[in-house]
């Protein structure tokens, strides 16, 4: 009984749930081991379940909630450090912060879910219920409060199998991360002594292989809609961060970028698409270049490039270009959702009035802070060119914030990206299939280019039809998907989804509580 000795100790349970933690990201890209998130949700329930029948304090669930969070987000999350090794002069001591502050931060989320779960009126399947809904409700906070974070929810764990990513189409990545914490805490109740409670247990554990069914046949009968094939070439240069905005470097970076353009291909090509900020030039007032590229170019075909736009005096933006054969510039889409310290400061007047001017630098190049543009919209095109919503970096990990639902539905989505920062980390894995992620549940392909990798294209369905590996110099030439017929129900509905998902579960576990007390 020496371990539930152990178990009254604060410091092992509290390392216990770091470890737990830990073992449940394992799930996330680029390992997908499904079987440690169920593990680590199994047991920490079994402890936070034990800790309130102990009656413990507010303090001590919450510190077991935080030191879970704590693990699951450093183990998670450790890629982030690697991006201030490209300055690591500059931003040294930005490491400690970067690798155990944000998960510090994040891990409040967790270690609320608990406390709210202890408040719960009643014990058994019907706590159980509640945690799940508890835990996704914060899930969406963490994806919506302070600019959002919704890194490696739960529901990206699934990504191993593109028949159980289908139901994102239904339910978004929430609706799958409440099937995973369902599953990981239910085990128990399947071999407990209570029937009700084993046959709920049972049940959930059957929706994965109707899912599953219901996923493959999704992906055996898709709907096809008739359209003129658009070839498209993507452009992965795989020049390292520490040279990307070196000055002794640009114009051969810059050369490369166009010589990899300029190949032959078998395809008629109609885009080619090159990665976030490609370009070290301000192209609207370089005319020189811009006709460089239409020379490049293939006959009559456009290019889609992320660069920077100067656009006043001292304001930048960090946009998508589109240029067409005589060097043209059509039209552009601007990032909306910056990233802070990357390329902000937040509340940059108050930190320059106490620590002075430019006391703290953001990481990416340059001392001025980007200017956000106005959000999602529909880009459109001439020349019948399919219209697309523009997605720069990490903006396309935002479940329900890809397009704008008040104009017309885009025919494609165009991710450009520039992960070199992170290295042959996890995080362009998982990057990747958050990407992938948004394509089922709008039901629109995705086009991603990335400087270093991971580039790729997904279809509606968000089967890859084309990549370029991480860490690899090259191009892609693939035809643009299609669009579904009928658009899926998320992208419809969006947040309302994820609310009527959490009404769902906390009214059963009301249901549940009533039919417990009429037992009785």
């Amino acid at each position: 009984m020496d371990y539930l000795i152990s178990l009254n100790r604060p410091w092992f349970v509290r390392g216990l749930a770091f470890l737990l933690g830990a073992l449940g990201a394992l799930a996330f890209a680029p390992l997908f081991i499904f079987p440690a998130l169920l593990l680590s949700f199994s047991a920490i329930w079994f402890l936070l379940d034990a800790e309130i029948e102990e009656r413990s304090s507010f303090l001590r669930i919450f510190s077991l909630g935080w030191w879970f969070g704590l693990g699951h987000f450093t183990v998670g999350l450790y890629w982030i450090t690697y991006a201030l090794t490209v300055d690591l002069k500059a931003f040294w001591w930005l490491v400690p912060f970067a690798l155990f502050g944000i998960p510090s931060v994040l891990a409040v989320f967790t270690g609320s879910a608990f406390v709210l779960t202890k408040v719960w009126p009643t014990r058994g399947v019907s706590r159980a219920f509640a945690f799940a809904g508890i835990w996704i409700g914060f899930e969406w906070l963490r994806g919506h409060l302070f600019t959002g974070f919704p890194w490696n929810l739960l529901g990206y764990s699934w990504a191993f199998s593109p028949e159980m990513m289908q139901m994102a189409s239904i339910g978004g990545v929430y609706g799958l991360s409440l099937l995973a914490i369902l599953l990981g805490i239910f085990p128990g109740y399947l071999i407990g002594k209570n029937f009700f409670e084993r046959t709920l247990a049972v049940l959930i554990y059957l929706l994965v292989p109707l899912f599953w069914v219901w996923g493959h046949h999704r992906l055996n009968h898709p709907e096809v809609i008739e359209s003129r094939p658009l070839a498209l070439r993507i452009v992965q240069p795989n020049i390292p961060q520490t040279l990307k905005w070196n000055l002794a470097q640009k114009e051969d970076n810059f050369r490369q970028l166009l010589e990899m353009t300029a190949q032959p291909s078998t395809l008629n090509l109609k885009a080619v698409i090159w990665p976030e900020t490609a370009i070290p030039f301000f192209l609207e007032q370089d005319s020189f270049r811009r006709m460089l590229i239409a020379e490049a170019l293939p006959k009559d075909a456009l290019l889609f490039t992320g660069a920077l736009r100067l656009t006043g005096p001292k304001e930048v933006k960090n946009s998508i270009l589109v240029l067409d054969k005589e060097g043209n510039i059509l039209t552009f889409y601007d990032k909306a959702h910056l990233v802070p310290f990357g390329e902000y400061i937040p509340f940059r007047k108050n930190i320059d009035a106490i620590f002075g001017e430019g006391s703290i630098k953001k990481i990416t190049i340059g001392a001025l802070d980007f200017k956000a543009g106005p959000g999602p919209e529909l880009v459109t095109l001439p020349n019948d060119f399919p219209s697309f919503s523009g997605l720069v970096c990490y903006e396309v990990i935002f479940s329900s914030a890809v397009v704008n639902r008040a104009q017309e539905c885009p025919k494609w989505m165009l991710n450009v990206t520039n992960d070199a920062w992170y290295g042959n980390t996890s995080g362009p894995y998982q990057h990747l299939e958050m990407a992938r992620m948004r394509a089922i549940e709008e039901g629109v392909p995705l086009v991603r280019a990335a400087n270093s990798g991971i580039s790729a294209v997904f279809d509606a369905y968000g089967r890859m039809k084309g990549s370029i590996k991480l860490s690899t110099t090259g191009v892609l030439d693939v035809f643009l998907p299609t669009p579904t017929q009928t658009k899926p129900l998320y992208a419809r509905w969006g947040d309302w989804i994820t609310l009527g998902l959490l009404a769902i579960v906390f009214t059963f576990a009301g249901l549940v509580v009533l039919k417990e007390r009429f037992d009785e």
